[in-house]
């Protein structure tokens, strides 16, 4: 196995690896989740007390979100890039990264709805499938004007 075939599967794993812990963080019951994100919403309400608390705990749990699905994104897209790299136009890896990002957040929220206190939600999914298009298209943007400049 050559040095580019190993960084080919290291690369293709780790959008897996990433979706894993995406699935451990949905599965732990609300009560585990809330007591998580309550640490972050008391930490923020003594920076900023005039903040209401509910808002601070909803910004909290939805910037998790984000987060997570951004790096997913990037992950997915630079995975399907390399391993497409001579094969497919620059877009595809764009338009199925995207895709594999959105199917996976509407699979995590339907796997929600069987979690203790958990719920699926539409809303989540968009938060999570935009996020993802984010940090596809920001490293889309940063592959195409690095190659541009060699």
């Amino acid at each position: 196995m050559t040095q580019t075939d190993r960084l080919l599967k290291i690369h293709l794993l780790l959008p897996l690896i990433w979706m894993v812990v995406i699935f451990i963080f949905s599965q732990q019951p609300a009560s585990i989740s809330s007591g998580q994100s309550s640490v972050f919403v008391e930490q923020l309400h003594h920076i900023v007390p005039s903040i209401d608390q509910q808002l601070l705990t909803f910004i909290i749990r939805k910037s998790a979100h984000i987060f997570a699905y951004f790096i997913l994104g990037i992950l997915s897209f630079n995975a399907l890039l390399r391993a497409e790299l001579r094969k497919l136009p620059f877009d595809r890896p764009t338009m199925s990264s995207i895709t594999i990002c959105a199917l996976y957040a509407a699979s995590d929220e339907f796997h929600q709805l069987f979690i203790s206190g958990r719920s699926g939600e539409v809303r989540d999914i968009i938060i999570d499938s935009i996020a993802a298009s984010i940090g596809i298209v920001l490293i889309g943007y940063i592959y195409k004007h690095s190659k541009a400049a060699r």
